[in-house]
């Protein structure tokens, strides 16, 4: 019986001592700045999460990969930041998000990804972004010239490039048709408005599609979005 209870009180000390174990880490430092793509100037407030990974192996078959939140910090009044990063030995890169779900309005996101290999252990390595602006776009639909009740329309929108949005904030109807299932509004009195958050300082690129006696085509668009105001685009078809 004292055997057992010693060899139960060895178990549970080895166990308390590996939870103890602290995990090995690598010391990095990372700083820049983050800067308006327009203006050039200094944007304050914004948010950057850094993420070491240790990808998986096997093509991903075996799922050995490790992703950890190192570091967190926010750009000051001159849109600097300096993050002291305690790294798992195991990681290869780091996945760093800019602005990330857009905290900081009236900016898109970014994104770094950075190999270890590539970072200075003796001293700091500096990385440093640029964000691009956003402005509200509404696009207006109306079906001018209705043939029937099985009228389509469909607006195609990409949320690509460099940096994303917040995307489509909003769809009203100002007609009696309703937007149904896949993205179409079917009917005779069609009269939508969709409001975007896209990028400023460009132009953007959308398309449609007018179905009428069975016959659909695809009609492409385009707007300069300027910063600071309500841009606006009217479609009727």
């Amino acid at each position: 019986m004292h055997k057992r209870n010693t060899l139960l009180l060895l178990i549970l000390l080895l166990l308390v001592l590996s939870s103890c174990e602290k995990e090995k880490t690598d010391n990095y430092t990372i700083e820049g700045q983050v800067r308006d793509d327009i203006t050039n100037l200094p944007v304050e407030g914004v948010h950057i999460s850094v993420d070491a990974i240790k990808p998986s192996s096997g093509m991903g078959i075996i799922t050995d990969g490790k992703r950890k939140t190192v570091g967190e910090v926010t750009t000051d009044r001159n849109g600097y930041y300096r993050a002291n990063l305690k790294v798992f030995q195991e990681a290869q890169r780091l996945e760093i998000s800019i602005n990330d779900n857009n905290r900081k309005e009236g900016y898109t996101d970014g994104y770094l990804d950075v190999s270890l290999s590539a970072l200075n252990k003796a001293g700091s390595t500096t990385l440093s972004h640029t964000l691009s602006p956003t402005a509200l776009l509404q696009i207006k639909f109306v079906n001018t010239s209705p043939q029937s009740d099985a009228d389509k329309f469909m607006l195609n929108w990409c949320n690509c490039g460099q940096g994303l949005t917040k995307g489509i904030l909003n769809k009203e109807s100002c007609g009696t048709v309703k937007e149904s299932e896949g993205g179409q509004w079917i009917g005779k009195d069609v009269c939508g408005i969709y409001t975007i958050e896209a990028v400023a300082g460009r132009r953007t690129d959308f398309s449609w599609y007018v179905t009428k006696h069975n016959e659909t085509k695809l009609i492409l668009g385009s707007v300069f979005v300027e910063r600071g105001v309500l841009n606006e685009f009217l479609i009727q078809y």
